[in-house]
């Protein structure tokens, strides 16, 4: 079973094949799906909890690994 890292990278992957076959920058498709993303998540699980996602991630930036955010 894969979890739900494995499937995020796996999307990433597939992501970067086909923008490579596009002729699109790997970079600008990932920030199109992080865009995506937010908002997508905005609706299912509400402005005031993604923010709560994304501000973990951004005081995260730089210490180096991928960690499961503490759910309440």
């Amino acid at each position: 079973m894969a979890s739900k890292y494995g499937l995020a990278k796996d999307a990433i992957a597939q992501l970067n094949d086909a923008a490579a076959s596009s002729g699109i920058d790997a970079a600008d498709a990932q920030e199109a799906l992080l865009i995506s993303l937010v908002q997508t998540l905005k609706e299912l699980r509400g402005a005031d909890n993604l923010r709560g996602v994304l501000q973990y991630e951004v005081d995260s930036l730089g210490s180096g690994g991928v960690h499961e955010i503490q759910r309440r």
